[in-house]
């Protein structure tokens, strides 16, 4: 077993990534956000600057054996982080990838301006009003609107995507956003995806993010378009969709459940009623996802459908990396220290590692480094990461 687990983390992996995204995309438009996407192309650090595949880092921890200083998944993982880190995009990046980038890293990120030769904060210059592919604040009568616009790979690509990412990183309410000359906050964008909600919204996963995070699980509202409803109906709504065939192979929907029960727990709710259910749907789907884990600690690249191993790097990384980053949401502290969790961790740094020098498709590997910054802060401690600590309404720990 050792052998099989130090032979899958050390092996090179030839393929690049094939750009995919979690929206509805057209086939024409894969070429062009390939070229968007590898316009900055990755950082190529100075060899002493680089994260090196020494024998120390890529010495193998067999999973669930007592952790020794240092502990090489921790050093493995840190690397990947650093060397996504180092890739930097560019002002005239699309503003899909660019806010991807946010939420991988932080709202710390940089961004270089080819115009003034500067490197400018991500948040900071969509806020004041850049120039950037893609960016598309609309004012509306409950507030703001971000333009959706699946196939062009600058716009975002589900509805309340944008609003809902800054909020997984505590996006003051009061930030202000200039539209048109004129300045607005944050919490118009949040009013707004309030207003919209609606059970004949095909896609709720980011706006149950949205709404628990700032208005609570208990609100009870009257939408733009008459509708009286009370969150446990988005909830409702979430819960009868397949997961399977939702974004992402369903881990967006997971995520925004996940997200929206631990904040219910923290707020004095019971696991009563869809709580429960949610509960219940997260427990089968923690079960899918170990049972179709692969040797080399991959997670399936069929999501939860069943075992498959695709050998393309940008598949593998697309789906461990999305499959993690709600695992590190839903998971106990307990769970998150099992051999098969540290397996997938592991996993899917080195496979940021091995192509560290390659293209790669920047909603997958920005979702992974999220997963990895998740997994980091609650395993190795999120005083660790600084700046670069992710916010999140984390599992409650269990009594006694």
């Amino acid at each position: 077993m050792k052998t099989r687990y130090l032979m899958a983390l050390v092996l090179g992996l030839a393929a690049v990534a094939a750009a995919i995204n979690c929206a509805p995309v057209d086939p024409a438009a894969e070429e062009a956000r390939n070229a968007q996407t590898a316009r900055r192309g990755p950082e190529q650090p100075p060899p002493d600057e680089a994260p090196l595949l020494t024998p120390e880092l890529l010495k193998t921890q067999q999973p669930g054996q007592p952790v020794a200083a240092p502990d090489p998944i921790k050093q493995r993982i840190d690397a990947a982080i650093a060397q996504v880190r180092r890739r930097k995009l560019r002002t005239d990046n699309g503003f899909w990838t660019v806010f991807h980038y946010i939420l991988g890293l932080g709202p710390s990120v940089k961004l270089y301006n080819p115009e003034t030769k500067e490197d400018v904060n991500a948040l900071d210059y969509i806020a004041a009003g850049g120039k950037m592919p893609g960016v598309s604040f609309i004012p509306t009568p409950d507030g703001l609107d971000v333009e959706t616009g699946p196939g062009t790979f600058t716009k975002q690509g589900h509805q309340d995507q944008f609003v809902a990412e800054m909020v997984e990183w505590n996006v003051s309410p009061d930030r202000k956003f200039v539209v048109g000359g004129k300045s607005y906050i944050f919490q118009d964008f949040l009013r707004h995806s309030k207003a919209r909600a609606s059970l004949k919204n095909p896609e709720l996963e980011w706006a149950i993010v949205i709404i628990s995070s700032y208005y609570g699980t208990d609100l009870t509202w009257i939408n733009a378009a008459g509708e009286k409803l009370h969150f446990e109906d988005l909830i409702r709504a979430e819960l009868d969709k397949d997961v399977d065939k939702a974004a992402c192979g369903g881990t967006h929907l997971l995520f925004g459940l996940s997200w929206s029960y631990h904040i219910h727990l923290r707020h004095g709710g019971q696991s009563v009623g869809v709580w429960k259910e949610i509960a219940d749907k997260t427990a089968l789907y923690k079960k899918k996802a170990r049972e179709t884990q692969n040797p080399d600690g991959a997670l399936s690249t069929d999501w939860f459908k069943g075992r498959a191993n695709n050998p393309d790097v940008g598949e593998r990384i697309r789906t461990t990396g999305h499959m993690l980053e709600w695992l590190a949401l839903a998971l106990t502290d307990e769970e998150l220290r099992e051999p098969w969790v540290q397996s997938a961790a592991s996993a899917l740094a080195m496979m940021l590692l091995e192509n560290q020098h390659q293209g790669l498709d920047g909603g997958s590997m920005y979702h992974a480094v999220h997963g990895l910054l998740l997994y980091s802060s609650r395993v190795y401690g999120a005083d660790k990461l600084g700046e670069s600590a992710p916010h999140a309404p984390l599992p409650l720990a269990k009594k006694g």
